[in-house]
């Protein structure tokens, strides 16, 4: 096996991923736009006789005066390797990664998967219980035809969405930014307590424009006024539905469910197979779980996080702070 870095005019990356069903964050498109963020990303590929083992995005992030690396939803191993070789693969992957971004001196590598990772021994290793990305969604299945899936909404959805649309609630589609957005999402922000990115992360992110990864703004309008808006991610065979933000006054107009509904069908319409719902927890978010559970679709948990260990005393120094936070 061999292991080689990919550099940023090799756009043939997403081939593989898109190929062996990889996710939105492990695409060129997102490393770039990390990069916007002066966050350093590798990279990373594993050949044997020019056949493609694995691939991974790993993007460099700070804790105090030391860094670690990340993994989201990787790395991507070829879907036709057996559960033998994933072992050597995985093996072979973390030894080089150490040796190769050795200058960095990073304090662990956090892995958090599609699937559960081999097992390893030659390292020290800490399961986690907190991760950064779900790891729970739900998945629906847009090769159902359209009626299909709206009789597969409970009966509370489908009534909300029938009610928007009576109450003449308005969707439009933008594939670029509109300050409506945050306005909203700073309104939401406070009104439930969670942390939001900047505005500008959220006008890069509606520059993403590729042949493999699109964007699109949604806004839910009732008489002149943006009432509920979100971002929809599109990548490989799926859309995924992200940074949802609403109006607290027009909530009985019900437009969040509509607009759901709405993204559902436009990603429908574009030929793509799943909607993620990105995102599902009945402890930490149950308003939201239960709201995204009234749209059916399967249920997915992703593979237990890990954070691989290459200085001890450094991690230990780590998980003190963090718990002291």
């Amino acid at each position: 096996m061999e292991i080689n870095f990919f550099n940023d005019n090799d756009k043939s990356w997403n081939k593989f991923l898109i190929e062996n069903n990889g996710n939105f964050l492990q695409s060129f498109e997102w490393g770039k736009f990390q990069r916007d963020f002066s966050k350093k990303i590798f990279r990373i590929e594993i050949k044997e006789k020019q056949k493609i083992l694995l691939r991974a995005q790993v993007i460099q992030k700070k804790i105090s005066f030391k860094t670690y690396l990340y993994i989201p939803y990787g790395p991507v191993f070829n879907k036709n390797v057996s559960s033998e070789q994933k072992h050597k693969i995985f093996d072979f992957f973390l030894i080089k990664i150490q040796n190769l971004l050795q200058k960095e001196k990073p304090v662990f590598l956090r892995i958090e998967p599609l699937n559960n990772l081999p097992s390893q021994s030659k390292f020290h290793f800490q399961k986690l219980l907190k991760r950064i990305q779900p790891q729970k969604t739900l998945i629906l299945d847009l090769e159902k035809t359209k009626d299909e899936i709206f009789n597969d909404f409970n009966k509370k959805t489908r009534y909300n969405i029938r009610l928007a649309q009576k109450k003449e609630v308005k969707i439009k589609i933008l594939s670029d930014y509109s300050d409506a957005f945050y306005r909203l999402m700073e309104k939401t922000k406070k009104r439930q307590g969670f942390r939001s990115h900047s505005e500008i992360y959220y006008k890069k992110i509606l520059r993403i424009d590729s042949k493999d990864f699109k964007t699109n703004l949604f806004l839910a309008e009732y008489k002149n006024n943006i009432i509920t808006a979100s971002i929809i991610f599109f990548f490989g065979k799926r859309a995924v539905s992200l940074h949802m933000a609403s109006d607290y006054n027009y909530r009985a107009l019900k437009a969040p469910d509509f607009l759901h509904w709405k993204k559902i069908l436009f990603a429908k319409e574009k030929g793509y197979k799943e909607y993620d719902f990105w995102g599902i927890d009945e402890k930490k978010w149950p308003g939201i779980t239960y709201f995204k559970k009234g749209f059916g679709g399967k249920e997915i948990e992703y593979g237990q996080a890990q954070d691989i260990i290459f200085q001890n005393y450094s991690y230990k120094i780590y998980s003190i702070l963090r718990k002291l936070k």
